[in-house]
C-alpha cells in the first residue's frame, strides 16, 4: 500500500509539471545571457509587457552564452532576448570586414530575416564592444595608450577573459593575430565574466577583456586600451524576436519600439554599476529606469540594505516557486530512472552477456560533464523543463541500474534453490526472495541516484528550467554571494532532507533481519 501511495504521489507531480508547461504556452517568455547587462534589458521588457500591456511572462534569464539563447530563440523557448549586432554579424553570420555601424546593422537585419525567420528591433542606444582593461596605476601600462604598442612584445602580462570570448570567431585567438600580441599559454585564463573585474582589482591578473559599457571600469580605477586598428565591429545592442512570437504577441513589437534609442551608454554604464558593483535588486534597477523614463507609471524607489535574513525572508515566495521547480526535475527523473533502471537492472541477471553492452553504455554517459550533456539537449529539445529532466533522467539510471544488477546477483543461490525445492515459479522467487534481500543495496542505489540527481539539477537553470540553479548562476554572474547562498543553501538542505527520508522509508521496508546484518 505504501509502495503504491509513493508510485502515485510521483506520478501526480509529474502530471502536475505537464500542466505547468501547457499553462506556460499562454507567456511570453524572455531570456538573457548570463551578465547582469543582458539580464537588465530583458527585465526591462518583461515589465513593460506586464504593465503597459498585461501580459504574463516568463522570465528565462541567465540562460547561458550567444549558443545557448541563440539556440533557445531558433527553437521557440524563447520569444525575444537582447543581443549585439556585432555578436550577430561575426559570431552567428560569421561574416567580417564591416566595421560601420548602420552597415552591420542593415546586414544583420536582412540576413536573419531572410535565414532564422528573427527580427530585429532598432538600436537601444549605446554601444557596448569589447575592451582591454589594465589597472590604471599598474607602472606596466604607463605610456601605455594603444593595444597596438603591444604589439611584436613578449607580454610576461596575466590576461583574463570571460569564456565565450576564447571561443567566438571574433575572440581572442583572432585578437592576438590581428595585434601580434605574444602572451605565453600558462598566462591566460578563462573565467566567468563577473570574476574578471574581482581578478584584476586584487591583481591576480594584469589584463582582462573588459566590456565598454561596465561600470566597474571607473569603480575599479582601470583604464581601456584603444582598438586603434578597429577591430572588433559595432556592437549595438537591440532586441531580437521571432517572427512567430511577434505575430502571436503584438506587443512585443510595441516594447521593441517603446525600447529603441532610450538607453544612452552613461545611462548603461551606471545600471551595470548598480548590479554588478552595488548588488542592487535587478527588477528594482530595471523598474526605476523605466519610470524615471516615463515608460510606466510609478515613484522611483530607493534602495534599502538588507541583512542576510531579510533578504532571504523577503524572497520566500520566489524559494517556494524554486523548490517546486527543483523537485518537479528531480522527483521526475528518478521516477522515469526508477521505472528503467529496476526492470533492465533484473533482466540483466537473466541476460548476462547483455552487460557487455548495457553498462559500457550508462558508464558513457555518466562521465559526460552535466553542462556539456545539457547544452546537447538544447538543439534537440529545446530549452525548459523538458531537456533538463532528460539529462537528469541519464545522470541517475548508472547508480540504479548497477545497484540493482548487484543486489540481486549478490542474493545467496542457496535461498534461490531452497525456494525452488519448495516450488516457487521464477516469478515467485524473484518477488518474494531475491528482491527482498536485494532491497538494502538497491535503495543504496536509490538514495545515490537522488542526492547526485537534487545536485545536478541545479544547472538546469541554464536551460531555463528553474530549481535553485538560478539564482546561483544569477549570483556568479553578478558576484553576488547572497544570490549564490540563497540558491546553494537551500539545494544543499534538500538533498540532505531527501536522503533522510528516503532512510526512513528503507527501514520500513527493509526487512529488520537484513538491517541489523
Amino acid at each position: 500500500m505504501r509502495k503504491s501511495k509513493f508510485i502515485m504521489s510521483v506520478f501526480f507531480i509529474i502530471l502536475t509539471s505537464s500542466t505547468t508547461l501547457a499553462k506556460s504556452a499562454d507567456k511570453v517568455k524572455i531570456g538573457s545571457k548570463i551578465f547582469g547587462e543582458s539580464m537588465l534589458i530583458s527585465e526591462m521588457v518583461a515589465q513593460l509587457l506586464e504593465i503597459n500591456h498585461g501580459l504574463q511572462v516568463e522570465r528565462k534569464l541567465g540562460l547561458g552564452g550567444t549558443k545557448v539563447v541563440f539556440d533557445a530563440l531558433t527553437t521557440g523557448g524563447i520569444d525575444i532576448y537582447p543581443e549585439y549586432t556585432g555578436t550577430g554579424y561575426i559570431m552567428i553570420l560569421k561574416e567580417d570586414g564591416l566595421r560601420d555601424s548602420k552597415r552591420v546593422f542593415a546586414r544583420v537585419q536582412e540576413q536573419f530575416n531572410q535565414k532564422f525567420q528573427l527580427e530585429w528591433s532598432q538600436p537601444l542606444g549605446f554601444n557596448n564592444t569589447y575592451t582591454v582593461a589594465v589597472r590604471r596605476n599598474d607602472k606596466k601600462f604607463k605610456n601605455i595608450e594603444n593595444l597596438s604598442q603591444l604589439s611584436d612584445k613578449d607580454l610576461n602580462f596575466k590576461f583574463a577573459s570571460a569564456h565565450e570570448f576564447m571561443e567566438r570567431q571574433d575572440g581572442f585567438n583572432s585578437l592576438i593575430k590581428a595585434y601580434r600580441l605574444r602572451f605565453p599559454p600558462s598566462n591566460i585564463t578563462s573565467m566567468q565574466a563577473g570574476l574578471m573585474y574581482s581578478a584584476i582589482k586584487n591583481e591576480s591578473v594584469d589584463m582582462i577583456m573588459a566590456y565598454s559599457t561596465d561600470g566597474r571600469i571607473g569603480a575599479f580605477n582601470l583604464k581601456t586600451l584603444k582598438d586603434d586598428l578597429m577591430f572588433f565591429p559595432p556592437y549595438e545592442v537591440a532586441l531580437l524576436a521571432s517572427k512567430n512570437s511577434l505575430k502571436k504577441f503584438p506587443a512585443l513589437k510595441a516594447v521593441m519600439k517603446t525600447l529603441a534609442g532610450e538607453i544612452s551608454e552613461t545611462e548603461m554604464i551606471e545600471m551595470n554599476d548598480q548590479v554588478d558593483r552595488l548588488k542592487r535588486n535587478i527588477p528594482l534597477v530595471a523598474k526605476n529606469f523605466l519610470i524615471g523614463k516615463g515608460l510606466i507609471d510609478g515613484d522611483v524607489q530607493t534602495f534599502e540594505e538588507e541583512s542576510l535574513i531579510s533578504f532571504f525572508k523577503n524572497r520566500l515566495p520566489y524559494l517556494k516557486k524554486l523548490f517546486i521547480e527543483h523537485m518537479l526535475l528531480s522527483l521526475g527523473a528518478l521516477f522515469m530512472a526508477c521505472l528503467i533502471s529496476i526492470p533492465l537492472g533484473i533482466l540483466l541477471t537473466r541476460k548476462e552477456h547483455l552487460t557487455k553492452f548495457i553498462f559500457p553504455i550508462v558508464n558513457t554517459i555518466q562521465t559526460i560533464p552535466s553542462i556539456a550533456l545539457l547544452g546537447f539537449m538544447i538543439p534537440l529539445l529545446g530549452i525548459g523543463y523538458l531537456p533538463a529532466l532528460i539529462a537528469l533522467f541519464l545522470y541517475s539510471l548508472l547508480p540504479l541500474l548497477r545497484n540493482t544488477y548487484e543486489g540481486i546477483k549478490g542474493v545467496d543461490h542457496n535461498y534461490i534453490e531452497a525456494s525452488r525445492g519448495m516450488g516457487l515459479s521464477s516469478f515467485q522467487i524473484l518477488r518474494y526472495v531475491e528482491i527482498p534481500l536485494a532491497l538494502p543495496v538497491m535503495l543504496a542505489g536509490l538514495r545515490t541516484a537522488a542526492v547526485i540527481v537534487i545536485g545536478t539539477a541545479t544547472l538546469a537553470a541554464m536551460v531555463g528550467a528553474g530549481g535553485f540553479g538560478d539564482p546561483i548562476f544569477k549570483g556568479v554572474a553578478t558576484v553576488n554571494t547572497r544570490l549564490i547562498f540563497l540558491g546553494a543553501i537551500p539545494a544543499a538542505l534538500l538533498a540532505i532532507l531527501v536522503d533522510k527520508i528516503l532512510g526512513i522509508f528503507e527501514k520500513i521496508i527493509v526487512s529488520p533481519g537484513l538491517r541489523d546484518n
